[in-house]
């Protein structure tokens, strides 16, 4: 690969990583905002002990325990997922 070749790659990979930062900030912003239109049942879903949940309600307490989780720490949600699918291997 010469020189030049190695240059318009890396600046290829520039622009992508641009852009998937900017998906990410946008993903980050709607997260927040369903996360806030939806306070009262994100803490009280919080709030529930496990033990006596329906399936449907363990699912949904998983849920937003999740999309809290990607709000407050994306990089460790990443980790996990990634953790996943090598398991899944």
């Amino acid at each position: 690969m010469s020189t030049e070749e190695l240059i318009d790659r890396i600046l290829e990979m520039q622009d992508m990583l641009r852009e998937g930062l900017a998906v990410r900030d946008s993903l980050h912003y709607v997260l927040n905002q369903v996360l806030a239109a939806n306070e009262e049942q994100v803490v009280e879903y919080a709030d529930l002990e496990d033990e006596g949940l329906s399936p449907e309600e363990h699912e949904r307490k998983r849920a937003w325990a999740a999309a809290r989780l990607a709000v407050a720490n994306p990089s460790r949600v990443v980790k996990r997922l990634h953790g996943r699918e090598h398991q899944d291997d």
